[in-house]
């Protein structure tokens, strides 16, 4: 296994210098000092890792433009891997030397890498004691944490029969425009040309030789964000049962499913793109016989956004005094006159019968942070990683079985 710096702190080599690692990983880890150190950089572009090593104290011959000497060096303990495409070579590389993984999401789209990532896993994890953490950072989230805790008892004895869910989604780059991501100008054709391949093949192996065209312009996105919604109905709710139904429409840019869950639940779902108009929005609405929550999941890229939780459910009505039907505001225990409903008589509330709804702001932490948080505990402390290989291959597997079920409109 790694073992941490002499500090104390986790190494950390970083795979993939792009717009994610520059806005989110890259800060966060500054922040988190006394926990991790910044150690290495693997990207494609040189440029790019000049700039950010400079940015964070990372030496030149720290720098890799191979990630198979990255996960091979002695100044890593824990590779964080988010390169543009699969990420599951540069994991298994990794796993093989003996390095915890923080994989981002999308793992991949093809069920055999999946699988193969998942016997690396277990692999590396007997062999070295290697963590593997999917960054599925959502879970991590306070609002989503406090929503789960209330949900997934109820989904577990069937209580929850109904879950309306929604991604209202502009374009990403309304919100990383506001950040000085690097754009670099070093990038080989012949790497863009291999791009583009590799999305080729990953729509062929998934979806057929002649997919829908719609279906093949939303399978990206399927992969890329709808994941954040598959994974956490998935903590909400158990691991989908079927698809009933799924449509794309607009282009590939808009798309909606009826799901079963276990125990009877239904999820009627959509993903729409709103393009140009800067509004994020993912919400949850989880109905029972009597209790309705609402999980509003915040935009991560925003300092400060909170997820909220709106629980709302019927509760017993306590005592109340005041009269109903009596136009002068009196009423008192015997009047039976037409019209006249007396507290405690014949047409008064019956117990249950008070609406309530608490609006819940759960915490205010990042769920990134948060999820790094976990990720130092993991390695430090032995708490089981929160999502491991096996949950992001059955959620690749289901994704790609979503697809194959859709049809353009």
């Amino acid at each position: 296994m790694a073992k941490p710096s002499g500090d104390g702190r986790i190494r950390v080599g970083i795979i993939g210098s792009g717009a994610i690692s520059q806005i989110i990983h890259l800060p966060i880890l500054r922040q988190l000092r006394e926990q991790f150190e910044i150690a290495a950089l693997c990207d494609i572009s040189a440029e790019t890792m000049s700039i950010l090593g400079v940015e964070y104290g990372v030496p030149a011959h720290a720098q890799f433009t191979d990630y198979r000497a990255l996960c091979a060096s002695d100044l890593v303990d824990a590779v964080l891997i988010c390169p543009l495409g699969t990420h599951v070579p540069y994991a298994i590389e990794a796993l093989k030397h003996g390095k915890h993984v923080l994989v981002e999401k999308p793992l991949t789209s093809r069920i055999d890498e999946a699988d193969a990532f998942v016997a690396a896993s277990h692999e590396a994890r007997e062999k070295h004691g290697a963590v593997t953490l999917m960054a599925y950072m959502k879970r991590h989230d306070p609002g989503y944490q406090y929503a789960q805790r209330l949900v997934r008892p109820l989904a577990d004895k069937g209580e929850i029969r109904f879950v309306e869910a929604h991604h209202i989604h502009s374009r990403n780059e309304r919100y990383m425009d506001y950040f000085p991501v690097i754009r670099p100008s070093d990038i080989p054709d012949s790497a863009r040309a291999a791009a583009r391949a590799e999305h080729e093949a990953v729509l062929a192996a998934a979806l057929g030789p002649n997919p829908d065209d719609q279906v093949a312009k939303c399978f990206g996105g399927m992969m890329g964000s709808s994941i954040h919604d598959v994974y956490t109905l998935s903590g909400l709710l158990g691991r989908p049962k079927s698809i009933i139904a799924s449509e794309v429409w607009d282009d590939g840019h808009c798309w909606r499913a009826m799901f079963e869950f276990p125990n009877g639940a239904k999820v009627n779902y959509a993903w729409i793109d709103i393009r140009d108009v800067r509004r994020f929005q993912q919400e949850f609405a989880c109905y029972g016989p009597d209790i309705r929550v609402s999980l509003t999941l915040a935009m991560p890229f925003i300092a400060g956004d909170a997820s909220t939780v709106r629980v709302q459910q019927m509760e017993p009505s306590p005592a109340d005094p005041a009269p109903y039907g009596r136009h002068d505001g009196t009423a008192h225990a015997g009047d039976i006159r037409p019209g006249i409903v007396v507290p405690g008589g014949e047409g008064w509330p019956a117990a249950g019968t008070a609406h309530t709804e608490k609006f819940v702001t759960p915490g205010f932490d990042n769920q990134f942070k948060r999820e790094w948080q976990h990720f130092h505990a993991c390695i430090t402390r032995g708490v089981e990683p929160l999502v491991g290989a096996q949950e992001a291959r059955d959620d690749t597997a289901f994704i790609i079985e979503w697809a194959r079920a859709t049809r353009g409109v």
